[in-house]
């Protein structure tokens, strides 16, 4: 990249920091909805179409057609909503389809959900805004048409063609096309009936598929003379200070056409070089980034404040939150997998997540010696940016995130091959934060691994099995132990026993233990700790000791692997004599010449007592 590039983006960022004034509180301002009404706009013109719905019946290829029409229009004067909630995205059509049938989710409507989809097909400012919607003309579908212009009906069932229609103007939407849908045979533009209507029939509407068709040619013709005559820039877009768009043309991208403005891995480190300006900033506004990882490697690397923009709720600054426990967050469940070179974490949401919402999102503690690799079901991207901004904060030596698409890339660092033919059971996932030397490397995580397996926290033995955290396991009362876990766990050999008790030593203080053999005068007291079936005896007015042993008890899952029943800093101790399953002769012994020191363990309230129960 020459210098002269690198300064003429720079003075771009700078000049744009001058919008501060005008309007620097921009946080999700109000525009102008879509007046709703049952009107015929066709006889307006194309200056008054901007939400143009993409419907007909289920399997008849919308996605498909969408994906392969988006490569003629001019990638950054428009955006695709999705008005279906299959949690698939613009990475279904592209990437590996095996990947894609084995994370595969399908998901439900709900009123929250489609409520906020509406809001982003009336808040988009985009000169055009194409909206894919499900297959069924039922209520959520109501609320979408009328938010929209226009709609092009795509139908493998030819009765079907009309009662879209019907559907559709009936909430006062132009049809631009009508299109007969199918599998095998040629593309075929009708004869024009003088109406305006483009008809057709498209052939080779399968996933994965790059089509040429006239039909796809004549519709995108059509939806360019639209863009034009949207032609005026956005208040949002004046706002901006890293701008995707003219990003690209510095970024040396000879074809922006895909979703994505052609932005891929290796763009990453190009990217920040480009935009370090920004870094001067108090506050930086991102506009039009379409490849989310790479406005999570701008969230990662800005130190000021930074907003991106949303759709339906204009610029939302990241919260800075700190990872903490299992995680926590409206709406959100957590998944941990710690590995040997780094942990997975996964996450995704219960329903539509909303900015107000975001504050709320904490990511679980990991392991700060290792690298992080993240993983979820969607958008928004802005709550990927705060979690990845959350452990680039907290010290991880590097983070990365899942980019399902670039399975079904090319990859030059696999000497020109697709990935999904080298790997074909890893995901590719972007180290996006670390040394700059791996920005936009893309490392090999297992597809098993991807798959969310219900919430919690998994690891791995040194002999290979995987470990499970159980519900409402000991480990929530032991946070300071969660760093180490893993890595004990890697030292341990299980040598198929159904039972293991281990005590692995780090060599140096890691922690202090709450573990101490009382002496005559200690004041000693007995209560319950959360998740206990009995009393646990404790020592009041004694201090932690430095202490280098974790100690982690396991027993054999019936469907192979490990389940952790407890994990602390300390040593080896035997069971309290509560424990009818794993008490043993020493248990009344050790724990009457033993205690937890009092007040570092959560205790269940009304169980405290001086009486011993043993």
């Amino acid at each position: 990249m020459s210098r002269g590039n690198f300064g003429f983006l720079a003075t771009f960022i700078e000049r744009c920091t001058s919008c501060e004034s005008f309007d620097e509180g921009y946080h999700g301002a109000t525009r102008r909805p879509k007046p709703v009404g049952n009107w015929h706009r066709k006889e307006c013109g194309m200056k008054n179409i901007r939400r143009v719905v993409v419907c007909g019946p289920p399997h008849s290829g919308k996605s498909v057609f969408l994906a392969n029409l988006q490569r003629l229009l001019p990638s950054e004067h428009y955006m695709l909503i999705f008005g279906a909630p299959d949690g698939e995205w613009h990475w279904s059509n592209e990437a590996d389809q095996g990947l894609v049938q084995n994370l595969r989710e399908k998901k439900k409507f709900s009123k929250d959900w489609c409520g906020e989809i509406v809001t982003a097909i009336q808040s988009a400012e985009q000169r055009l805004v194409l909206v894919d919607t499900g297959g069924k003309r039922l209520p959520p579908n109501d609320e979408i048409f009328s938010s929209c212009d226009a709609f092009i009906i795509i139908s493998s069932l030819p009765e079907e063609v009309i009662e879209w229609k019907k559907y559709g103007e009936s909430y006062g939407c132009q049809c631009l096309a009508e299109l007969d849908s199918v599998l095998h045979g040629a593309s075929e533009l009708y004869t024009d009936r003088g109406d305006d209507i483009i008809r057709g029939r498209i052939a080779g509407l399968e996933r994965g598929q790059t089509v040429e068709s006239p039909v796809l040619d004549v519709i995108a013709n059509r939806l360019r003379g639209v863009i034009e005559a949207n032609a005026e820039m956005t208040e949002a877009e004046l706002l901006a200070n890293i701008n995707g768009a003219k990003l690209v043309d510095h970024l040396g991208i000879t074809d922006p056409s895909d979703p994505y403005l052609g932005v891929r891995p290796w763009h990453t480190m190009p990217a920040l070089r480009l935009t370090a300006a920004a870094r001067r900033l108090e506050t930086v506004r991102i506009w039009n980034v379409r490849a989310s990882f790479l406005s999570c490697a701008f969230a990662a690397a800005l130190p000021g404040k930074v907003e991106l923009f949303g759709v339906s709720e204009g610029y939302v600054r990241l919260p800075e939150v700190t990872p903490a426990d299992d995680g926590a967050g409206d709406g959100l469940e957590w998944e941990t997998t710690e590995l040997a070179e780094y942990t997975l974490v996964e996450y995704r949401k219960r329903g539509f997540f909303t900015r107000e919402m975001l504050a709320s999102a904490v990511p679980p503690t990991v392991n700060s010696r290792k690298g992080v690799v993240l993983s979820t079901d969607g958008p928004p991207v802005w709550l990927d940016a705060t979690i990845v901004r959350s452990y680039a904060k907290a010290g991880s030596p590097w983070v990365a995130t899942f980019v399902p698409v670039e399975s079904g890339r090319v990859q030059p660092s696999l000497g020109g091959r697709k990935w999904s033919d080298v790997r074909p059971q890893d995901g590719p996932c972007v180290i996006i934060h670390g040394p700059e030397n791996r920005l936009g490397e893309i490392i090999p995580v297992p597809v098993a691994l991807l798959k969310w397996q219900g919430g919690g926290r998994r690891w791995q033995l040194g002999s290979g099995e995987m470990v499970a955290d159980r519900p409402n396991s000991h480990l929530a009362s032991h946070g300071a132990v969660l760093p180490f876990v893993g890595e004990a766990l890697l030292r341990i050999q299980s040598g198929h026993q159904s039972f293991i008790a281990e005590e692995v030593d780090f060599g140096q203080p890691i922690g202090e233990t709450i573990c101490l053999e009382t002496r005559e005068g200690d004041d000693i007291v007995f209560a319950q700790r959360p998740n206990r079936s009995g009393l646990t005896r404790f020592v009041k007015n004694r201090q932690p000791e430095p202490c280098s042993t974790v100690v982690v008890c396991l027993k054999k899952a019936r469907e192979g692997g490990y389940i952790l029943l407890t994990a602390y800093i300390g040593r080896r101790t035997p069971a309290e004599p509560w424990d009818t399953e794993w008490a043993t002769d020493q248990s009344v012994p050790f724990w009457n010449t033993h205690a937890l020191i009092w007040g570092h363990e959560q205790i269940v309230p009304g169980t405290e007592t001086e009486v011993s129960p043993w």
